[in-house]
């Protein structure tokens, strides 16, 4: 049977806003008359655009227009299966990394599962713990398991060196791919339970921070994510970093970020590279799909605001178009400020619009969840599809469907790639960020859609070497300044059917025309194969691939 769940309805978009109890409400694209000038920090341009706009106060939160209701789904419902009565599961989970040898094998990791054994086709959550040696899957089991009583399979992935983790921990570098392994591990050990195109990510403090990471690392990958206070920037900018600015409140933790990474005051370019290879507020504009929610307090001390603040502020600033990332919400949280997320007129303790440091309570989670957790539950946030064509800020490394890319070792350097994908052609060019311009990048790309097409590939134009597409087409040295294409020649076929003919094509868009000259028009209903009854008029076929 399924379920019924219900459904958040918006009077508009509530997405891409500052949830700001001092605010409230943001435009959803570039502010008007705001100016920005070279060299001036994200959180200035963030004050700049205030001093401009000023704030709107609203005491109640109820200018949203913001209803719930119940609905039916059918198709995203959950599925409880026949036979026992409900189970939750608790159980540590054992899978190996893809990207990551010791020894000559495949280092072994660990996650914790929470689910309901009873239910199927769960949309999969991922709950990320915080970043200090205490911080680990046991002190946020309870988050883990709000959510799995919620319907979903709760994943809690332990960082590298923690709990049974092999390998060693990096602070946000190539650690973060453990969290892809994870969930892909867990879509075939547990595939009757799960809903492998219902992916979202969440965590608190360290784990806001591996959030953000993971969401412009695989920018086309969750549904959504939900980030509580992270970091954006372990220490890049020496300013408003994580390093020099609240790493060390409460608690020394620039000493993990010494052996780790780096200190970032002291050790020069190199080092400095390392952070860049980490600073997921410059990687931020990677991702316009996912639903992005950033919890955090003004008054928040050890990852302040500013970490927010900088990843939507660099994301908008990066807008190709107005309102394309409208995807993303800032929630800038004032203690004794609600939202009357259930229209009864009172102020409750899961309304309150706040979340001190650490791991939420429930009534926490819940003030923070109700924004989005109706929609999500009820498969009405899509699955991401990445742009046919852009720019990525590649932070150490970046995986999509279609392709992925490394520089240096993941973790030490970054750079700048356009790409653009078309069945018959793809292109890459880099641009290296770090001090080092002589480090090179791997590129991985499928060519699925090339099946069985002789595939040129060209380095800044040159013809380097040919292969049959359909599978995953491997370069190893992509360096500054470098564009790599692959392109597959258009290729129209003919076979007699009977008195008529079949037309086959492996790409591209069918064009007809009475003369060579044209004019050439698209038969853009034509699917290959084609069949044409041949008549007593001349007629032209040919292929164009865009």
């Amino acid at each position: 049977m399924c379920t019924t769940v219900p459904t958040v309805a918006w009077a508009e978009n509530p997405r891409s806003e500052i949830r700001d109890p001092k605010e409230i409400r943001s435009p959803k694209s570039e502010w008007p008359g705001t100016k920005y000038r070279s060299g001036v920090a994200p959180s200035q341009r963030v004050a700049e655009r205030v001093s401009v706009l000023g704030f709107r106060i609203s005491f109640g939160l109820r200018e949203f227009g913001f209803r719930i209701f119940a609905s039916l789904f059918l198709g995203a419902s959950l599925f409880v299966l026949p036979g026992a009565e409900a189970a939750n599961v608790q159980t540590l989970f054992t899978y190996p990394s893809s990207v990551t040898q010791q020894a000559g094998n495949w280092i072994s990791l660990k996650a914790e599962l929470n689910y309901n054994n009873n239910l199927s086709n769960a949309p999969i959550a991922v709950v990320m713990h915080g970043y200090s040696a205490s911080s680990d899957i046991a002190s946020i089991r309870a988050n883990a398991q709000r959510l799995r009583d919620a319907g979903f399979f709760a994943i809690s992935v332990t960082m590298r060196g923690r709990e049974g983790s092999q390998g060693v921990r990096d602070s946000g570098g190539v650690e973060i791919y453990d969290i892809y392994d994870a969930v892909e591990a867990v879509k075939v050990s547990y595939a009757p339970f799960v809903n492998p195109t219902n992916v979202h990510i969440t965590g608190y403090s360290g784990g806001g921070g591996n959030t953000m990471s993971a969401l412009t690392k695989f920018p086309d990958y969750f549904c959504l994510g939900a980030s509580f206070y992270g970091m954006s920037d372990y220490g890049l900018d020496l300013v408003n970093g994580w390093y020099n600015k609240g790493a060390n409140y409460g608690g020394l933790r620039t000493p993990q970020l010494d052996t780790d990474i780096g200190n970032p005051n002291t050790g020069g370019a190199l080092v400095l590279d390392k952070y860049r290879a980490r600073a997921s507020n410059l990687a931020a504009k990677n991702n316009p799909y996912s639903e992005i929610h950033l919890f955090v307090n003004w008054d928040e001390p050890i990852c302040p605001a500013v970490n927010s603040i900088s990843y939507w502020s660099n994301a908008v600033a990066a807008q190709w178009f107005p309102g394309e990332f409208t995807n993303i919400t800032l929630h800038l949280g004032t203690n004794g400020v609600y939202h009357d997320f259930n229209t009864n007129g009172l102020n409750e303790a899961n309304e309150l619009q706040y979340w001190a440091h650490g791991n939420p309570s429930a009534s926490q989670q819940t003030s923070a969840e109700a924004w989005y957790m109706a929609r999500l539950k009820g498969g009405l946030i899509p699955q991401p599809k990445l742009n046919a064509s852009d720019e990525l800020y590649v932070a150490g490394w970046v995986k999509t469907r279609p392709f992925e890319f490394w520089l240096g070792d993941g973790q030490n350097v970054a750079g700048s790639l356009n790409y653009s994908l078309a069945p018959g052609k793809k292109q890459f060019s880099l641009a290296i960020l770090s001090s080092v311009k002589t480090a090179t990048g791997k590129l991985k790309v499928d060519t699925s859609d090339m099946s069985g097409l002789p595939v040129e590939v060209r380095t800044n134009g040159v013809l380097a070497h040919t292969f049959t597409g359909g599978g995953v087409y491997a370069s190893g040295a992509l360096g500054d300044g470098q564009t790599l294409t692959l392109s597959a020649p258009p290729r129209l076929s003919v076979a007699r059917d009977g008195a008529g003919l079949i037309l086959a094509w492996p790409i591209g868009t069918l064009l007809e025309a009475e003369t060579l000259d044209g004019p050439w028009a698209t038969n853009a209903a034509a699917v290959s194969p084609y069949s044409v009854t041949p008549t007593n008029f001349q007629r032209l076929f040919r292929v164009q691939v865009n």
